[in-house]
């Protein structure tokens, strides 16, 4: 509609690659197949872990400027759009809508969405009932549920040439929104062997993880990575989206050599996470104040070379060294425990970055597991369980 329009009155038409409102291709066939069963077009983005809108307009001032174009009539029903653009400094005059004549009972529910939910202006009557009269409608829709209901949402039948994609879809959003935390499954795992065999692999590439406990101890999940690979990138990140009480888990004979004693003496803590006096890496090796992702780094990763003695460091510090169990995850199922036994399985030296992952959509609480789900998939991290790592040893300890 809107080429038709340009091609007959003139115009311009700026193409942004954002397709799905700002979520992608792939995440917006996801979205199709949440709507296919019932939800509307907003929920289907929130539940999928996005924000109803993705979209972003910084880069339209400096196209029109080089277009030489100094104000415009916008063709949208969308008034966020004229807000946003009108932030940004654009000289919006006017708007020009696009609208069907009238809805049909395929594209009703979105337009109606976008009337409700995302305040779409311009619609005038186009979204009033058919000829058929409120009855036949109702009618129609209580027949679609009932067909729904009757197929107890099972995906088969949703695959229909080529779907199978949106099925999967459905499935994975489906499921994941019912798992509250971690418990094993009748294998001994909860996200799968190759959950423990994809974070090793990270880990010895240097990247971070994320590792959860049981939903019966803390239900929360921390980031876990190398000690002797850390850098000031992957600290930042850590320190951006954690708690800020970075921790190191360590063999408590290499504890010993470093002399690092327990923080107190009888230790209260629930958990019995055993931390010693907290440290820096001395000023000889160029630590300042010990507290920036540049020197955390380093300190950890002096921490983790096997060569450093306890006059590389100053106590006390910023970084929490933690006395991991012996057997590790066997012996306790903390994160200090699979910090050092992901680190041992990866080939590096048995020492583990760890910090706790603070909750995004609600900053003043804990990431749980739901949450977690879509923070990994949106930044691209592996995500596994104590639980997962304590079976994979098993598994792969008896076998050898």
């Amino acid at each position: 509609m809107s080429l038709e329009y340009i091609q007959e009155h003139g115009g311009a038409i700026i193409y942004l690659q954002q397709e799905g409102r700002g979520i992608g291709l792939a995440n917006k066939v996801a979205a199709y197949a949440l709507q296919d069963v019932g939800m509307d077009t907003v929920d289907a983005n929130t539940h999928l872990g996005f924000p109803e809108d993705c979209r972003q307009y910084g880069v339209v001032p400096s196209i029109l400027k080089d277009m030489g174009i100094d104000s415009i009539r916008l063709i949208t029903n969308n008034p966020r759009k004229i807000e946003r653009l009108a932030a940004l400094g654009v000289n919006v005059e006017d708007t020009i809508p696009m609208v069907v004549e009238r809805s049909n009972q395929h594209n009703r529910k979105y337009l109606q969405t976008k009337q409700d939910r995302m305040d779409h202006k311009n619609f005038g009557d186009m979204l009033s009932l058919d000829s058929r009269g409120p009855s036949s409608v109702i009618e129609d829709a209580m027949q679609q549920l009932q067909a729904l209901k009757q197929s107890d949402y099972s995906v088969d039948n949703y695959i229909n040439e080529g779907e199978e994609m949106a099925v999967h879809a459905i499935t994975s959003a489906l499921l994941d929104e019912q798992q509250e935390g971690v418990t094993a499954n009748e294998d001994g795992y909860c996200f799968g062997r190759e959950s423990v065999e994809n974070a090793i692999a990270a880990v010895g590439r240097g990247e971070i993880v994320v590792v959860v406990d049981d939903m019966d101890r803390e239900n929360e999940g921390d980031f876990i990575m190398a000690a002797d690979l850390c850098t000031p990138e992957t600290m930042a990140t850590i320190i951006r989206y954690s708690s800020g009480v970075i921790c190191i888990g360590m063999e408590g004979k290499r504890m010993d050599e470093l002399k690092l004693p327990a923080m107190v003496i009888n230790s209260e803590d629930p958990k019995e996470t055993a931390f010693s006096v907290t440290v820096d890496a001395s000023s000889k090796h160029g630590i300042t104040t010990g507290i920036s992702a540049t020197e955390r780094a380093k300190t950890m990763r002096l921490l983790g070379d096997p060569t450093t003695r306890a006059d590389d460091f100053v106590r006390p510090g910023h970084v929490f060294p933690l006395r991991a169990k012996e057997n590790g995850v066997l012996t306790r199922d903390g994160h200090t425990e699979a910090s050092v036994d992901l680190a041992r399985l990866a080939g590096r030296d048995p020492c583990g970055v760890l910090c706790e992952i603070v909750s995004e959509e609600n900053p003043t609480e804990m990431a749980r597991v739901p949450e977690l789900k879509r923070f990994c998939k949106k930044h691209g991290f592996v995500l596994t369980s104590i639980v997962d790592i304590a079976q994979y040893r098993r598994d792969t300890e008896t076998q050898s």
